[in-house]
């Protein structure tokens, strides 16, 4: 009875090795793309590296090219702010027609009138320049701090765009993964079908056998259609910020080795992030424009000393001096003192003083945020490199383990569920490695973005670490 057991697997085990077979050669009869070795292109031309992704989304991302207009508009404020320092220069130009009667008093009491038809003219010049107003100091003060406000905000948005950009580009890639698990699932399945379905023809297993492989086959169908859907809405979220539909990507090398930190101490990324964070510079400009409005709204207490000066040229001004020309030039100085607002000015500088407070204890929260996002992507580089080892002795573990179970199965003592449960293991190793790996190169750029040090030589140099030159080519799946 043994030995008909042992010559019923041996069958199915041939059986197995020619589907094997008659896939292979379903391969090699097939289109290139569809030749090409799952996880890598054949012979792929124009693949899209991640230092290139992120190159083409600072062109072609709307969210970023608004930014850009933001910063830019920002920057006006340095000129808004200076422009009240500055001499007011203003001229004004008056002509104006008379006509009408004149009646004066004649000898003998009679009255004499004159008819008036004539044209008056004013042409004016006047100057105005600030000597003194506290308002106005601290007013071209908060221009300087809304430009370099604009500028933190700029490099905040900038720095969302590059963490969406990563993301994308790494969610693409194990999307991609994904559907090649699946894919390899859905074949193993398929294989257990056929052997379920030889053993209970062979009156050597049970229709329930079949009926179990047949619904581990149909959901791994389901689980391809959603990788699939996964992988379509991932490049179609990379596209919209890199402007075209990626066909072609660099993947993470095979030789993949993390790189220690520079600095390699929590400490000094902390003091990095604190002094270049973007948020933390945003939050400090903040502080900034609170500060000087207080004292602009202080300034309404103080008096104000303006030099004024003015030209007039004057044609027949009024009735008195018609047909008569006058030119008049005035330079001085002008002193205005508040005395009462009805109270408008201090409660302006107490709500200024409050929003100070506010703005202080905003930017004291955004450090803490800061100081604990640092705390999270440092601590996901250093773990996630002790991850990435443990997974790949687990990848290691998994292959002998599924060498040792085909083994097994040859000599009778175990099953061929047993056998694609081992192979099923082996490629959630396989994907787990590759998302530990990209988590530990997007850890990397975060905890510089973090530190207020990302920037296109950055990922240059993690786009020739670990990746390339191995390329997927999506369509291939």
């Amino acid at each position: 009875m043994r030995a008909a057991n042992t010559a019923a697997q041996l069958l199915c085990l041939a059986l197995l090795s020619g589907l094997w077979a008659g896939a292979a050669l379903a391969a090699n009869t097939a289109t290139p793309a569809a030749r090409a070795t799952p996880g890598t292109a054949a012979a792929p031309s124009g693949a899209l590296t991640l230092s290139q992704a992120w190159q083409a989304a600072l062109e072609n991302d709307p969210t970023y090219k608004a930014a850009v207009s933001e910063r830019e508009a920002g920057q006006t404020n340095r000129a808004i702010g200076r422009a009240a320092l500055l001499p007011q220069v203003g001229a004004s130009l008056a002509r104006t027609r008379v006509r009408g009667t004149l009646e004066s008093p004649g000898l003998g009491g009679n009255t004499v009138e004159t008819d008036l038809r004539y044209t008056s003219g004013v042409n004016e010049i006047h100057l105005n320049q600030v000597v003194f107003n506290w308002s106005t100091f601290a007013e071209y003060r908060q221009g300087q701090a809304r430009a370099d406000y604009s500028l933190a905000v700029f490099d905040t948005k900038a720095n969302d765009t590059s963490e969406r950009l990563l993301n994308r580009y790494f969610q693409t890639l194990l999307s991609y993964e994904n559907l090649v698990l699946s894919q390899s699932k859905l074949d193993a399945n398929e294989k257990q079908l056929v052997a379920a379905q030889h053993h209970f023809d062979g009156g050597e297993g049970t229709i329930t056998d079949v009926h179990e492989a047949k619904s581990r086959r149909d959901l791994a169908r389901a689980d391809v259609i959603q990788a699939q859907d996964r992988l379509l809405v991932a490049r179609r979220e990379l596209q919209e910020m890199i402007g075209s539909a990626p066909v072609v990507l660099t993947t993470l090398k095979d030789d993949f080795k993390p790189q220690p930190l520079s600095p390699g101490a929590l400490a000094d990324w902390q003091a990095m992030a604190m002094t270049g964070n973007a948020e933390v510079r945003t939050g400090e400009q903040g502080l900034r424009i609170s500060t000087e409005e207080i004292d602009r709204a202080f300034g309404g207490h103080l008096p104000t000393l303006d030099i004024v000066a003015s030209r007039r040229d004057v044609t027949s001004e009024t009735l008195s001096t018609r047909n008569q020309d006058s030119n008049t030039t005035n330079l001085g100085i002008q002193v205005r003192l508040p005395l009462f607002s009805g109270g408008l000015t201090s409660a302006q500088v107490k709500q200024a003083r409050h929003n100070r407070d506010r703005a202080a204890e905003e930017l004291a929260a955004t450090r803490e945020r800061i100081a604990v996002e640092v705390t999270r992507h440092y601590q996901g580089v250093v773990s996630g490199a002790q991850r990435i080892a443990a997974l790949q002795v687990a990848v290691e573990s998994s292959q002998a383990a599924l060498t040792a179970t085909e083994r097994s199965f040859e000599a009778g003592t175990r099953s061929m569920t047993d056998i694609l449960d081992a192979q099923d293991q082996y490629y959630r190793s396989q994907l787990d490695l590759t998302q530990a790996r990209l988590q530990y190169v997007l850890a990397r750029l975060m905890l510089s973005g973090a530190a207020g040090t990302l920037s296109s030589s950055t990922i240059e140099t993690a786009s020739q670490t670990y990746f390339g030159p191995k390329q997927v080519l999506l369509d291939a799946v």
